[in-house]
């Protein structure tokens, strides 16, 4: 997951991930009407399904597929609440069958403040 952090203000920090399993939980329907800057959601699982438990959904509860358990682990570092994450489309790649979807999660103004490791 890549951090794009910026001086710029009309540009916003933000992690920057895309969706997995796209195949498996998305519907044609809801993928085409994603749109650039749309919303997302996260919501944690009960049970992880390859690994990854945190479910990216549409504003109305349908399933888009699942955020990398990797960038799950980033999220929790930076202590993001996936619960609260602001969550949006970024990219949409189109492929064969179905399109890649890139998101930014936006970060929190306190965690653009947190000094790089030594």
């Amino acid at each position: 997951m890549a951090i794009a952090n910026t001086s710029d203000p009309l540009l916003e920090a933000a992690l920057h991930s895309f969706i997995s399993g796209i195949g498996e939980r998305a519907s044609l329907e809801e993928l085409a009407r994603l749109r650039i800057r749309a919303p997302l959601q996260l919501r944690r699982v009960s049970r992880p399904v390859r690994g990854c438990s945190l479910e990216i959904r549409t504003p109305s509860g349908s399933p888009l597929g699942w955020l990398p358990r990797e960038d799950e682990g980033a999220l929790e570092a930076l202590g993001i609440d996936p619960d609260t994450a602001t969550v949006r489309v970024a990219a949409i790649v189109p492929a064969f069958q179905r399109p890649r979807v890139r998101i930014e999660i936006l970060l929190p103004a306190l965690v653009g403040e947190v000094a790089p490791a030594a």
